[in-house]
């Protein structure tokens, strides 16, 4: 059985599976990453991946702006019980959406592999090698 590539748009990004373990996501350019509208990607994340173990890359641009409050917010609570979260590559186009991702990241770490960076090609390497290793060793 083939699964063929999967895409859901939510209020500020579209999100595709271009495989039954990857996700990618792309946030909207000059979208404000907001609680409710952060909540509302992650569902459809969820809802997209189902329950089989996945990674995923998430490209934001750099004309993005955030609430502090989407920031303050541990938004993968309900993915630490499920433990299907392998990896995620966040690719920031702006430097300053970097330091807070990076900076998000380390209040809320989590229990899978994330890798912060502004280099696409870097970002999608990493994730196949950590979705590769993980298919080896089911970890």
């Amino acid at each position: 059985m083939t699964i063929e590539p999967a895409e859901k748009r939510t209020t500020i990004a579209r999100l595709v599976r271009v495989r039954p373990d990857l996700l990618e996501i792309y946030y909207d350019a000059g979208c404000m990453l907001a609680l409710p509208q952060v909540a509302e990607v992650q569902e459809a994340r969820r809802t997209l991946m189902g329950s089989s173990p996945y990674g995923t890359l998430t490209i934001i641009p750099e004309d993005v702006d955030f609430q502090l409050a989407a920031m303050s917010t541990d938004q993968t609570v309900p993915d630490r019980s499920q433990g299907l979260l392998i990896a995620t590559a966040v690719v920031c186009r702006a430097n300053m959406i970097e330091m807070l991702v990076k900076l998000y990241f380390s209040y809320f770490p989590q229990m899978h592999r994330i890798l912060v960076t502004d280099n696409e090609a870097e970002a999608r390497t990493w994730l196949d090698v950590q979705l590769a290793q993980s298919a080896r060793t089911g970890s």
